[in-house]
């Protein structure tokens, strides 16, 4: 579903192998030792702003930007490395050494880890003091900043989301078309009615479209599951209990409503995920659910343009659109914290630095102003339906926090979990009980 860099940058991302990385940051413009930085200049200032490869180009193109606009000012684009562990690990070294950048690339899923190496600077005080111009915190939406809370301490913010990232319903007409299937994605659908069309056009097809790309795909798809075990009623991971409660009876509907499209509403089983035929682009995949990051790609791919996107479906009433982000942090040891705010002041304006990210990164701004009154939406279709990604924004079940590396443990366990049932008949309880324990066994080694 999304352009080639996008599908590589974002495998590399959760792709968690651990490697130190040293080098990675040498000489960045952090401040010497492991002091807790300092405001320093603004006019006439410099910065280092670092992010992951697959990002470069269009950071460079804001630090550009902003520098046409304050010319005194220098902004120097570094990047490092597109996998997840690396980039965590380079960060937390560069901040023993002295040599973080001043302003750098964050993400949900490691905000947390970040927090607590000390890596990041927290931002309330700096919000509440009017730093970022206009804005405060209450100016975001409030489960994007979330993601930047740390769990041991949520009244800190220690990173800013650049985009509200979520996902929606992709269908390919022409592949409608092809199964003799004229039912097209509705607003008020449930996952019932969503399969039942998804396993009729497999039907009507014999089996040569895929009704919709399957929902778990290998079993590791946090970004649906999660909303969908929260709209039963469960959660992945609860911060007040330090546990994961992935096993337990609510969780289990989910698994079961997720696990019966395998074979019916979804292809079989199968862990070649980048089998070209299981594209939603190929043409034989009628639905697939994917985020808003996905319409560029498709626009390149899909040349007829006969595709659309609508709003995910609901369960008992609940929204199952999930989300993610990834963000801007301040380097807790910074000498040019000022400097720093100044950029952020800039990003984050919906006339200045924003334009540019809705024009260059397809961003969506996670402000109500944003979403509202956002450029983000005025491109030419397809897709024709754009604005329900503002709708899900607002209503998205984001990517669950847990302690250090557990997540990375959540990712192999219900994929294992996922296997047991469909390649060896193993009970949905007996399989997701199992993964839950290997969770929590991992959240309270983390947490020791």
């Amino acid at each position: 579903m999304m352009s080639q860099q996008a599908k590589k940058t974002r495998k590399a991302l959760f792709g968690l192998a651990v490697v130190a990385t040293l080098p990675l940051f040498a000489a960045c413009g952090g401040a010497a030792g492991t002091g807790g930085g300092a405001a320093g200049e603004v006019d006439g200032s410099s910065i280092v702003l670092n992010t992951i490869t697959g990002l470069e180009p269009q950071f460079q193109e804001y630090a550009d930007a902003y520098m046409e606009e304050f010319p005194d000012r220098k902004v120097e684009v570094r990047s490092t490395t597109d996998d997840a562990a690396e980039y965590a690990q380079g960060l937390a070294t560069a901040r023993l050494s002295g040599e973080l950048p001043d302003v750098f690339f964050n993400v949900d899923f490691l905000a947390d880890t970040l927090a607590t190496n000390n890596v990041t600077l927290d931002l309330t005080e700096g919000l509440k003091d009017g730093k970022l111009g206009d804005l405060d915190a209450d100016s975001f939406l409030p489960q994007f900043v979330g993601q930047y809370r740390p769990i041991d301490d949520p009244d800190q913010i220690t990173g800013l989301p650049v985009s509200a990232d979520s996902v929606g319903l992709y269908y390919d007409k022409n592949a409608f078309e092809k199964a003799g299937v004229t039912e097209y994605p509705e607003a008020d659908w449930t996952w019932d009615d969503m399969y039942r069309v998804a396993a009729e056009i497999q039907t009507k097809s014999g089996g040569t479209v895929t009704g919709l790309a399957a929902p778990l795909g290998d079993g590791t798809a946090q970004i649906v599951f999660g909303p969908v075990i929260e709209a039963f009623g469960g959660s992945v991971y609860d911060p007040e209990t330090n546990k994961s409660s992935i096993g337990q009876p609510e969780a289990l509907k989910a698994w079961e409503l997720l696990l019966s499209a395998y074979g019916t509403a979804s292809g079989q089983y199968t862990t070649t995920t980048d089998d070209p035929t299981l594209k939603f682009d190929s043409g034989n995949v009628a639905m697939a659910i994917a985020s808003r990051g996905a319409a560029p790609g498709l626009k390149a791919t899909m040349p007829d343009d006969n595709w659309d996107v609508q709003v995910l479906p609901t369960i008992d009433g609940n929204s199952t659109a999930g989300g993610g982000s990834y963000g801007l942090s301040i380097a807790q040891t910074s000498e040019n914290q000022d400097a720093a705010w100044a950029f952020l002041s800039w990003f984050y304006d919906t006339d200045a630095g924003m334009k540019v990210a809705q024009e260059v990164g397809g961003v969506i701004p996670p402000t109500d102003d944003g979403i509202d009154n956002g450029i983000w939406k005025d491109g030419a279709p397809p897709p024709a339906n754009i604005e329900i990604f503002g709708e899900s924004a607002r209503t998205a079940v984001l990517l669950t926090q847990m302690p250090g590396s557990s997540s990375t443990t959540l990712t192999e366990a219900t994929k294992k979990a996922t296997q047991e049932v469909l390649l060896n008949g193993k009970s949905i309880e007996e399989a997701f009980g199992e993964a839950e324990q290997t969770v929590n066994d991992a959240i309270e080694k983390q947490t020791k």
